[in-house]
C-alpha cells in the first residue's frame, strides 16, 4: 500500500490543486505554465497581505536571476486564467508588490491509498481534519479489513468514502477500463490504409479513409475540454505512408496505446477493406474486421463507384470506438457517424480535393479547389466540403500563391458557409479563429491562450519568441514526427536568429520521412529547403544558400516568391548584379498579372541599401495584409533597416502589441 497527501487550496469558483499541480474553475481544468502556477500559490498562500515583487521573485525563481518581465508575464498569465481584468483577485499595488484578496480555504489535506489486489488498483481518498492529522498504520489484516478499518478511524467522512468505494468497484467489476481513461485518457494512431490494389489512383480513396476515420475519431473530445480520447494527428500518420513498419512498433514510436492498421484490396468489382486494432504493448489483435464494397456504377470522370463506401466512412469509427475504454453516449454515436453528404459524386470530388491538398504544392491547391468547388456544386450542403475548400485558400496564402487578404477572406467566408450548415463543426469554428489573428485581435488571442490557433504566432509578435520555441519543443514531445510541427519549429529559430539550432532542426525535418511521396514530408519539402537556405545565408555560407533556395524553387514549381528569396540571398551575398537580374524577372511576372508578395521584395531593396524602395514594398506587403508582417520583430532579413524610423512606425501601423 502507498500513502500520498492530496493539498487543495479553494478561493471563490477555482480550485488549486496543489498535488496535481493544476488549476480547476469548478471541474474544468484552466491551463497555467508552471512558474504561473507557482506564483498563484504563493499569493494564495499568501492572502491578504502585501507580498512584495522581490520576495515573489525569490521565493518562485530561487537561485535564478530573472527581471520583473518574467513575473509580470506570469501575473498577465493567471489574471487571464482567472478572468481577473479588475483586479478582484490580486491587486496591484503600484511600485510594491501584489496582495491577493479573495479568501482562501484549505479544504484539508487528503490522503490517497493506492493499492494492487489481483491487477486492479483501487483507489480511496479520505480527508484529514484541518489538514494535519495522519492516519493511524492499521495492524496486519485482510485487504478487506484494512480498507473499513481505514474507513472506521474517520467517520465523518466514511459516508464519501462508501460512496466512492462503491464507485470505484462497481467501474472495476462492470468497466474497469472506465479508471484507466479517468487518470489518462486512452490513445490511438490511426495508421495508413494500405493500397494494396496494384492502382496508385487509387490512393486518394484509401488516404481519403485514412482522414475521415481519424477526423470522425477525434469529434469524441469536446472542445475546450481535456480530450477523453488523444488521436494521433494526420500529418504524424501520414509520414508512415508507402514504409515498411511494423504496426506495433510504429505504436511504440508514437507513444500510443493502440494502433488500427488496415489494407485496401481489389477483386473483380469488389473492393475490400481490412482493419485490425492491435495493443501495442504486447502486439495482440484487440478486433479485425473486413468490410467488402461492392463498385457498380460508373461516374462520368471515370470513378467506379457505389453508396456502400459512404456507409463505410461512418461503420469504421462507430465500430473502432465500441472497442475503445470511453464509454459512448448517444450523441457520441451520432458525433462518429453524421454523414455531411449523401451523394457520392460530391463525396468522390472531395476526397480527390483532399488528396491534391495534401501535396501541398501551388498545382495541387490550384486543383484541390477546383475539384472542392465541384463537390460543392453537386451538394451545396455539403459542410466539411466549405471547409475544406476554406482551407486550400487559406494555404495559397501562406505558401504565397495569393495575396494573404484575398485568400483569408475567401477562406473565412467559406468557414462561414461550413457553420451555416453546421453551426458545431469545430473544425470550421476552430479555422474561423484564423480571422482574428488577420484582424489583429490581440485581446481575443490573448485571453483564448494556448488554446487559440494564432497563439504561437501573437508571441512572435510580441517578441516573445524564447516563449514559443518553448511551448514548440513541448508539442514535439508528444509529436515528435509531426513534419508540419518540425518545419515549424525550423522557422522560428530562425526568427530567434538561432542559425545554427535552426539548421539542425532542418537537417531532421528533411530526413523524417525515406519516402518522398509528399512535399511537405521528407526531403521533398521546398519550405524546408527554403528555411535552410535562409538559416546558410544569415551565417554567410552563401554557395550552401544559394543551392538551398534553387532547390525549394524547383520543388515548388518555379513559385515567384522564391525567385524573390534567392534575390535576396544574392544580395546579401554581394552578387548585385544576380538579385538585380531577379528584380527585372519579377517585374516582368508582375506585368504579366502574377503574384509576387511585396515582402519578398522588400527583403532584397533592404540588402541592396536602397532604404526608400524597401519601404515602399513594405508598405505594398502591409496594403495585401501580408501575414510574414507579424513576424517584424524578428525577421532577419530586415535587419538592415530595422533603426530607420520609419520601421518603428510600421510597427505602430500594423498595431502589434507590446
Amino acid at each position: 500500500m502507498q500513502k500520498t497527501v492530496h493539498q487543495i487550496y479553494s478561493f471563490a469558483e477555482f480550485t488549486l490543486d496543489l498535488t496535481r499541480g493544476c488549476l480547476l474553475r469548478e471541474t474544468e481544468e484552466i491551463k497555467l505554465r508552471p512558474k504561473s502556477f507557482e506564483v498563484l500559490k504563493y499569493l494564495a498562500e499568501n492572502g491578504g497581505r502585501l507580498v512584495t515583487k522581490d520576495e515573489l521573485i525569490e521565493a518562485v525563481w530561487t537561485d535564478t536571476a530573472v527581471t520583473d518581465d518574467s513575473l509580470v508575464q506570469c501575473l498577465k498569465d493567471i489574471r487571464r486564467a482567472l478572468d481577473d481584468n479588475g483586479q478582484a483577485f490580486i491587486k496591484t499595488v503600484p511600485r510594491r508588490g501584489y496582495i491577493f484578496e479573495k479568501e482562501v480555504s484549505e479544504n484539508g489535506a487528503t490522503t490517497i491509498y493506492t493499492e494492487e489486489t489481483s491487477g486492479v488498483s483501487l483507489v480511496i481518498e479520505e480527508t484529514l481534519e484541518n489538514g494535519s492529522e495522519e492516519l493511524t498504520e492499521p495492524p496486519k489484516k485482510s485487504n478487506v479489513a484494512k480498507l473499513f478499518g481505514a474507513i472506521r478511524q474517520r467517520k465523518a467522512a466514511a459516508t464519501i468514502v462508501l460512496a466512492a468505494l462503491i464507485v470505484v468497484i462497481a467501474g472495476v467489476i462492470f468497466y474497469k477500463p472506465v479508471l484507466a481513461w479517468w487518470f489518462k485518457p486512452p490513445s490511438i494512431a490511426v495508421l495508413p490504409i494500405v493500397n494494396a490494389t496494384g492502382d496508385a489512383s487509387l490512393d486518394y480513396i484509401s488516404d481519403g479513409l485514412t482522414e475521415s476515420v481519424i477526423m470522425s475519431l477525434a469529434r469524441l473530445n469536446p472542445a475546450g475540454k481535456l480530450p477523453r480520447l488523444r488521436v494521433s494527428a494526420q500529418n504524424t500518420i501520414f509520414t508512415f505512408k508507402n514504409r515498411e513498419f511494423e504496426p506495433r512498433g510504429a505504436g511504440s514510436q508514437l507513444g500510443v496505446d493502440v494502433v488500427l492498421a488496415s489494407k485496401m484490396t481489389q477483386q473483380d468489382n469488389l473492393r475490400f477493406f481490412k482493419f485490425e486494432l492491435i495493443k501495442v504493448a504486447d502486439g495482440s489483435v484487440l478486433w479485425s474486421h473486413q468490410y467488402a464494397v461492392s463498385w457498380g456504377k460508373t461516374f462520368a470522370r471515370g470513378v467506379n463507384a457505389n453508396e456502400e463506401i459512404l456507409a463505410l466512412q461512418n461503420e469504421i469509427p462507430k465500430d473502432v470506438a465500441a472497442q475503445l475504454p470511453l464509454g459512448l453516449s448517444d450523441a457520441d454515436r451520432a458525433n462518429l457517424t453524421r454523414r455531411y453528404t449523401q451523394n457520392l459524386q460530391a463525396y468522390d470530388f472531395y476526397l480527390k480535393g483532399r488528396a491534391e491538398f495534401r501535396r501541398f504544392t501551388p498545382s495541387g491547391l490550384r486543383k484541390s479547389i477546383e475539384y472542392l468547388g465541384q463537390a460543392i456544386d453537386i451538394d451545396p450542403n455539403f459542410a466539411t466540403a466549405y471547409w475544406a475548400l476554406g482551407m486550400s485558400y487559406r494555404t495559397q496564402g501562406l505558401i504565397d500563391e495569393r495575396p494573404d487578404k484575398e485568400a483569408n477572406e475567401k477562406a473565412a467566408d467559406l468557414f462561414k458557409n461550413a457553420l451555416k450548415i453546421d453551426n458545431a463543426m469545430a473544425l470550421a469554428v476552430n479555422s474561423l479563429k484564423f480571422s482574428e489573428l488577420d484582424a489583429r485581435d490581440w485581446k481575443a488571442i490573448e485571453k483564448a491562450g494556448q488554446s487559440h490557433p494564432g497563439y504561437g504566432q501573437y508571441l512572435i509578435a510580441t517578441g516573445r519568441i524564447d516563449e514559443q520555441l518553448e511551448n514548440e519543443r513541448r508539442l514535439l514531445t508528444y509529436e515528435p514526427y509531426a513534419p508540419v510541427l518540425n518545419l515549424f519549429h525550423c522557422q522560428t529559430l530562425y526568427n530567434a536568429h538561432r542559425y545554427d539550432e535552426s539548421i539542425a532542426q532542418c537537417q531532421k525535418t528533411l530526413n523524417l520521412v525515406p519516402a518522398a511521396d509528399r512535399v511537405y514530408f521528407g526531403p521533398e519539402s521546398p519550405w524546408t529547403h527554403l528555411t535552410l537556405g535562409g538559416a546558410y545565408c544569415q551565417k554567410r555560407m552563401f554557395s550552401e544558400a544559394v543551392a538551398e533556395t534553387k532547390q525549394a524553387i524547383e520543388k515548388a514549381e518555379d513559385s515567384e516568391a522564391m525567385w524573390a528569396l534567392l534575390g535576396y540571398v544574392y544580395a546579401k551575398a554581394g552578387q548585385r548584379d544576380e538579385a538585380l537580374k531577379i528584380l527585372n524577372l519579377l517585374d516582368e511576372r508582375i506585368s504579366r498579372g502574377e503574384y509576387v508578395p511585396a515582402l519578398n521584395v522588400a527583403f532584397i531593396y533592404s540588402e541592396l541599401g536602397d532604404k526608400d524602395q524597401a519601404f515602399v514594398w513594405l508598405d505594398k506587403a502591409f496594403e495585401e495584409s501580408e501575414g510574414r508582417l507579424l513576424n517584424l520583430k524578428t525577421e532577419p532579413a530586415l535587419d538592415a533597416v530595422r533603426s530607420d524610423p520609419r520601421f518603428a512606425e510600421l510597427l505602430r501601423r500594423l498595431g502589434m502589441p507590446d
